[in-house]
């Protein structure tokens, strides 16, 4: 039995066609299945909650959506052990199904992965602690602070990914925004502890992004190097740097060129504590988590089966 969390609401309003020839698919197939549709935000978490909790050993949940309906239904899972994990995406970023390198606009062959799928492949998850209030959350793809936890949170809303979207050029409307969110915000005095090591100050700090997946923002590769079952959080961070300066490396950073250029810092590691001057927004794979100020983020090593 697979059990469907359908967003219908979104890809700017082409999930809805997608899914149906998605059902058709299966249906010509005589595959067993269950479909609940999330109606609001937090909708997705409790499905998946109450999925996870159903009385069976072998679990089988795939999403169909986009990175923000994947990250509710991780936070809803409630035993990682009994649970598959599946995706068909049809949202417009797909960063988790970029990093899984699974077919983003190919529902046919998403469809045919998934049932041939031997449910043997372990994947790493990320969690992000506000240490002011002990409140965590699961993310699958990056958590971030700053400017590009600024840009995740608030490109859903933007007019310029809607226009874009339905162009086919969604993934343009990440590097509109961030280059009109660099100009306007705060930068910031951070100290970063890494797997407990003494900490390390970083003025000016923009960013800082913690990454399981080598992408983030619709293919913008962070970490090039990155992988998504190595034990380990990827993290880029930039910093030191004027923010015209910034804007002029902001092509580096999408070709992914940008490891060795002043003002990015990369590294690996298991554990991270960040320590900001002021608050700043968090997100965990584009989803707001808060203003906050310490956070630490921390690696889930193969926590997750997926159906790949």
């Amino acid at each position: 039995m697979y059990h469907f969390i359908v967003n219908i609401h979104g890809g700017s309003g082409k999930a809805f066609l997608k899914w149906n020839k998605i059902r058709a698919l299966l249906n010509e197939k005589k595959v067993e299945f269950k479909v609940r549709v999330p109606q609001a935000v937090g909708d997705a978490s409790r499905i998946a909650r109450e999925i996870s909790e159903l009385p069976e050993d072998d679990i089988r949940i795939v999403v169909v959506g986009g990175d923000g309906t994947i990250n509710e239904v991780l936070n809803g899972i409630t035993d990682f052990s009994r649970v598959k994990l599946g995706l068909i995406p049809t949202g417009s970023g797909n960063d988790f199904t970029r990093g899984l390198k699974l077919p983003r606009h190919n529902p046919k062959k998403a469809v045919d992965i998934l049932l041939n799928s031997k449910g043997d492949k372990k994947i790493d998850l990320g969690k992000s602690t506000v240490l002011s209030t002990g409140d965590s959350r699961i993310f699958g793809i990056s958590s971030g602070f700053g400017l590009d936890a600024i840009v995740g949170t608030g490109i859903n809303e933007a007019k310029i990914k809607k226009i874009l979207n339905w162009v086919h050029l969604g993934k343009l409307s990440y590097a509109f925004l961030t280059i009109q969110t660099l100009f306007t915000m705060k930068t910031y005095e951070a100290s970063l502890s890494f797997d407990g090591e003494e900490a390390i100050k970083f003025n000016k700090l923009i960013f800082l992004a913690a990454m399981n997946f080598k992408a983030e923002g619709g293919g913008v590769p962070m970490c090039p190097k990155a992988r998504g079952d190595d034990g380990e959080l990827s993290v880029c961070v930039a910093a030191g740097v004027p923010k015209i300066l910034t804007f002029f490396k902001f092509p580096l950073l999408c070709l992914g060129l940008h490891s060795k250029s002043k003002g990015f810092y990369l590294r690996n590691c298991k554990t991270l504590e960040l320590s900001s001057s002021e608050n700043s927004i968090l997100h965990t794979d584009g989803e707001f988590v808060g203003n906050v100020d310490r956070v630490k983020f921390e690696v889930l090593p193969a926590k997750l089966t997926m159906l790949v």
